[in-house]
């Protein structure tokens, strides 16, 4: 017979491993990069210098914001950066222009062709996958 723990133990369970995966392959890898944007590069293995020194029982963090000032010096970044934003905002507008008046023609098809049409509308993702597939496994044969 399940208890009460045992049913939320099962939901923590079922919420905490996402939120494991995501940790590990979004949030770390992002405080990585973040910390190697505050430090010195150097032409070392890793290629950056330490963020902190303890002397004398002394600890002493070095944070280097030369990078993010270099960012507001340079028009190229801030153009970079516009170029960006129009690009998202075009694709973005052009898939709403597209996209609803697709899933409007869906919604009022007969039912017995709604599956055939949402089939057509899925079916590149899925030609673009199985190409990839077929990529990868000749790249490991």
């Amino acid at each position: 017979m399940n208890t009460l723990s045992d049913y939320t133990k099962g939901k923590y369970l079922t919420i905490g491993i996402p939120y494991f995966w995501l940790l590990l392959f979004f949030v770390l890898p992002f405080v990585i990069v973040l910390k190697i944007s505050f430090s010195t590069s150097a032409i070392a293995i890793p290629p950056y210098e330490a963020m902190y020194q303890y002397v004398d029982e002394t600890l002493r963090i070095i944070l280097n914001i030369g990078n993010y000032l270099l960012l507001l010096d340079d028009s190229m970044y801030y153009q970079a950066y516009f170029n960006s934003l129009k690009m998202a905002f075009f694709s973005t507008l052009g898939c709403l222009l597209i996209g609803y008046p697709m899933a409007y023609a869906i919604a009022r098809a007969p039912s017995s062709m709604q599956a055939v049409l949402l089939l057509l509308v899925m079916l590149p993702s899925w030609t673009s996958f199985f190409n990839s597939s077929l990529c990868m496994d000749g790249l490991t044969q």
